[in-house]
C-alpha cells in the first residue's frame, strides 16, 4: 500500500507574474519560494533568447522547494499562455511562445522535480476544452493542450511504477471572472457572446468558478485518486463531454 506523507509539500506552478503575487500574500509560498520564482525571471532576463521566446527556467524554483521543504510531493502545471491567431497570420515567434509556456515548461518543470519527489506523488496538468473542441484562430494554443494531454499519458507510465506516481489531467472550461476578462479583450460583443454561451453548460446555466476546479484537482492530489493515473478529467459542467 502507497504512504503519503503527513505533511506534504505542494509546488503550484502559476504564470510567474500571478506566482509572484502569490508569494506576496503568502498563500503558499514563503520567503524561500518567493527568492526561486524571483531568480527563474532574473535568469530569464539573462538570456536573450528567453526574452524572445518566454522561456522560464523551472529549475531555481525547484531548488528552493527542495530547499525549503527537502521534497516534492505534488505537482500542479498551472501555468499557460492563452491566446487566439488566425492561420493566415501565425508566426514562428507565436508558435515558440505558446509550447514553450504551455508544453516545454511543465515538462521541464518535472524533469527537475524528479530527483526530489516524496513517497507517492501527484502531478496534474491543467489542459484546456480547447484541446477538445475547436475554436476559430486557436490552432496553436489548441495544439499545445492536446501536447500537455499526450504528456499526461506518456508519463503516467513512463513515471507510474518507477516514482510510485499518478500522473492525471484536468480540462477545464470557461472560468471566470478573470478568464473572462482574458478572452473578451475588452470586447463587450465578445463577453456579451460568451455570458450567453455559458448559461448553456449542462451542470448549471453559468461559467465556472476557480473552486469549481480546485476541487478536482485537490481530489487527484489525494490518497484517495490512487488508482486514478494516465486520465484527463473534464471540468467544465458538461460543454465538452468526452
Amino acid at each position: 500500500m502507497t504512504r503519503q506523507p503527513l505533511s506534504p509539500v505542494a509546488l503550484v506552478i502559476l504564470e510567474p507574474p500571478s506566482s509572484i503575487e502569490l508569494a506576496k500574500r503568502g498563500t503558499i509560498y514563503p520567503d524561500h519560494i518567493q527568492h526561486g520564482i524571483r531568480e527563474s525571471r532574473r535568469d530569464d532576463r539573462r538570456d536573450p533568447k528567453a526574452g524572445q521566446t518566454g522561456r522560464h527556467d523551472p529549475r531555481p524554483l525547484v531548488q528552493a522547494a527542495v530547499k525549503a521543504f527537502g521534497k516534492i510531493d505534488i505537482i500542479v502545471n498551472n501555468a499557460g499562455l492563452a491566446d487566439d491567431m488566425p492561420l493566415e497570420h501565425l508566426t514562428n515567434e507565436f508558435w515558440d511562445r505558446m509550447f514553450d509556456t504551455n508544453v516545454r515548461l511543465p515538462a521541464f518543470l518535472v524533469q527537475a522535480s524528479l530527483p526530489h519527489l516524496g513517497l507517492a506523488p501527484r502531478i496534474v496538468n491543467i489542459s484546456s476544452i480547447a484541446a477538445r473542441a475547436g475554436y476559430d484562430a486557436t490552432s496553436v494554443y489548441s495544439g499545445s493542450k492536446v501536447a500537455l494531454e499526450g504528456l499526461t499519458r506518456a508519463w503516467a507510465t513512463e513515471l507510474g511504477q518507477r516514482y510510485n506516481a499518478t500522473v492525471n489531467c484536468v480540462n477545464p472550461g470557461l472560468v471566470g471572472p478573470v478568464a473572462m476578462d482574458v478572452l473578451a479583450k475588452g470586447d463587450p460583443q465578445v463577453m456579451e457572446h460568451w455570458m450567453a454561451k455559458s448559461k448553456e453548460t449542462p451542470a448549471a446555466p453559468r461559467m465556472g468558478m476557480p473552486d469549481d476546479i480546485a476541487q478536482i484537482v485537490a481530489f487527484l492530489c489525494e490518497e484517495g485518486s490512487r488508482w486514478c493515473t494516465g486520465s484527463v478529467v473534464n471540468a467544465n459542467g458538461g460543454m465538452v463531454p468526452v
